[in-house]
């Protein structure tokens, strides 16, 4: 399953962002920092699910690295940073190409944040350097996360056959404990497959 769970975490605020509205400095900033506070959380909990895999591995540490950028730009002008509460609402992808999906829709919204901002010809130039830096670098890992797409479709594959396998097995033993019945037993179906012990040998 390739779906992306972007639309189940996404905050409310980074999703009204349009091109027919005029947005201040300050809520440029705070939906800035809300969207890659989020990116980052999600990003931690897609690698603590699925292990290090890549680039999330590398995109999460990038993450930082924007935050870090923004923050200054706060108390140069006065406005008080949000709390990080973005761990609260991720979502896990229940596969890597789902990851992987939610991470392009993630990052496309993210550009396409930063490029209305940068329309405006209200912004001071360091907020606009931070903003046109941000932006390429999003790219970049939209770039990534296209690349990679494809790449883990073989491993998610093999692990939903894996599940199959071990909830029929289940179900079988459960059902059909002592061989009567109409189904097969799980004993009986351990011996069909040599003596399977409910995961994949291929695996």
């Amino acid at each position: 399953n390739a779906a992306s769970v972007y639309d189940e975490y996404s905050l409310e605020t980074v999703a009204t962002v349009d091109s027919s509205t005029t947005y201040t400095l300050e809520e440029m900033l705070t939906y800035a920092i809300q969207d890659e506070y989020m990116a980052q959380a999600e990003y931690q909990a897609i690698i603590a699910t699925f292990g290090e895999v890549r680039p999330f591995t590398n995109i999460v540490v990038a993450e930082q690295t924007h935050i870090d950028l923004l923050l200054p730009l706060f108390a140069e002008y006065g406005y008080t940073v949000p709390a990080n509460d973005a761990a609260a609402n991720v979502v896990i992808p229940d596969s890597i190409t789902s990851a992987l999906a939610t991470g392009i829709q993630a990052e496309e919204a993210n550009i396409a944040m930063y490029q209305v901002f940068l329309a405006q010809d209200n912004l001071p130039d360091n907020v606009r350097a931070a903003f046109e830096y941000l932006v390429n670098a999003s790219q970049n890992h939209l770039n990534a996360f296209s690349n990679d797409h494809y790449a883990y479709y073989g491993e998610d594959m093999m692990n939903q056959i894996k599940n199959q396998f071990k909830k029929m097995f289940k179900g079988s033993s459960q059902n059909n404990g002592s061989g009567s019945g109409n189904g097969p037993s799980y004993s009986n179906a351990q011996g069909a497959l040599g003596g399977y012990d409910g995961v994949c040998p291929n695996a």
